[in-house]
């Protein structure tokens, strides 16, 4: 087959990938003047007598993405043909997927763990609420991005409403993370993405899989056997109140699981709220989530450090610990406060978010500079008044950064059980295992040494 140098309106402009029925291509979009991922099938190298099931699940992917319009999932554009290709224009991701990491024994840390898996669960439910299961959840289809976001990708087997592209019968996924049903031929709902999250947050924590061995016997296994506690393959950074979460997940009958994505969500942030400290673990997205806190202590020029850490702290709770690199890389490329605020407000994934990050960063760090002015929180009398909602929101606010959105749930329990402010520091200064971060906490929240 000739180079090839268009497709449909798009130009190509490099291969990124090949498989055994196609290449994956970055191509131009001329009209939109944006780059894209043309994914393709090759009709000639497809088994004639498996051409239609084939070239139509490649549409399904188009249909079933396309019906799909959220942060986490990556976008779909167009689907065509002609008489060499069947593809797929969709968005063009930089990253790298988290098969990646886990082949390269490369390890998250817990906070890290709950970022990915809160974001993971978000896009799923999104999907299934639409209407699509998408029936192939594995590490290959995680794509982690430079800057910290996840996307979700590959709906190729997803399965669409009342579709009858997959009928019962048939067994597709991937071997490792496919549900019990799927291997019996069974229909499959959305407690079946819920078993193959599962399955990816087990190798999150713990580097293996909680069933591993060749396709018969893994399969056995899925259905009959019981996996080993993620606490006793990782006692020192898996708390024992994972178990209970992942055995839920991946328990044989649907019925046993969660019901719903969200469900699975919430479960995940109350044990990590509640989980025993662990020690801290070294993450490996050092330039994405948990860069060298002793980096905010030296200020890109023209900035002031408070300043920074103000909009560090509300930011976090819309992007999570890696505010702080967000904050600094943006700082570096502007001296000028509203073009930093709409730099930052266009790292948080929802639209209406970011214009409430904006507003709130423009009147309370620059238009007003209402923190500035505030009261020292370390002064007599100051800390022994009552907690007022806005005091929780800034408590949420400045743990963000170190424990990620599960921040504004502590910060709730927290000052449902302090006196005043002091205490309530120090009630989540608890929640940090790391000395160093709870005395950074506790000192820039005015309670430090």
């Amino acid at each position: 087959m000739a180079v090839l140098k268009q497709l449909g309106k798009y130009k190509i402009v490099e291969v990124i990938g090949k498989g055994a029925m196609g290449i994956v291509y970055k191509g131009y979009d001329p009209v939109l003047e944006r780059h894209v991922a043309l994914k393709t099938v090759r009709k000639e190298l497809v088994d004639e007598n498996l051409a239609g099931q084939i070239i139509a699940r490649f549409k399904n992917e188009a249909l079933a993405s396309g019906r799909l319009n959220h942060p986490a999932i990556v976008g779909i554009y167009e689907y065509g043909e002609n008489r060499q290709l069947a593809y797929i224009a969709m968005e063009y991701v930089q990253g790298r997927g988290l098969r990646d990491f886990l082949a390269r024994q490369e390890r998250f840390g817990l906070q890290d763990t709950m970022a990915i898996m809160s974001r993971l669960l978000d896009a799923l439910d999104y999907a299934h609420e639409h209407g699509v299961i998408h029936r192939d959840i594995k590490p290959q289809n995680i794509i982690m991005t430079p800057d910290g976001r996840l996307k979700l990708a590959d709906f190729g087997i997803a399965r669409i409403d009342r579709s009858s592209l997959t009928q019962v019968g048939s067994v597709m996924g991937t071997p490792a993370y496919m549900s019990p049903e799927q291997y019996a031929g069974q229909q499959v709902d959305r407690r079946s993405d819920i078993f193959s999250c599962g399955v990816v947050l087990y190798e999150l924590l713990t580097g293996v899989k909680p069933f591993e061995g060749p396709t018969e016997i893994v399969g056995y296994k899925i259905c009959h056997e019981p996996h080993r506690n993620p606490s006793e393959i990782n006692p020192q950074g898996v708390p024992e109140v994972f178990d209970a979460i992942l055995g839920k997940a991946l328990a044989k009958k649907p019925e046993d699981r969660y019901a719903s994505a969200r469900e699975f969500a919430v479960a995940l942030a109350k044990a990590f709220e509640s989980r025993a400290a662990v020690p801290s673990e070294a993450t490996i997205l050092p330039t994405i989530i948990h860069q060298d806190r002793r980096d905010t202590t030296s200020p890109p020029p023209g900035w002031e450090p408070a300043r920074l850490r103000a909009l560090e702290e509300l930011l976090a709770p819309y992007v999570g610990p890696m505010a702080r690199v967000l904050v600094k890389r943006s700082a570096k490329t502007t001296t000028d406060g509203p073009t930093l605020v709409r730099l930052l407000s266009e790292s948080v994934l929802s639209e209406r978010d970011g214009k409430a990050f904006a507003a709130e960063a423009l009147e309370k760090v620059f238009a007003i500079g209402r923190r500035e002015a505030a009261p020292d929180q370390s002064s007599p009398g100051f800390s022994n008044r009552p907690i007022e909602a806005v005091d929780v929101d800034r408590a949420a606010g400045r743990l963000a950064p170190y424990v990620g959105p599960i921040a504004k749930v502590m910060a709730k329990k927290a000052a449902a059980q302090a006196r005043d402010l002091k205490a309530l520091y120090q009630r989540l200064a608890e929640n940090l295992a790391d000395p160093d971060e709870r005395a950074e906490f506790l000192k820039n929240s005015g309670y430090g040494d």
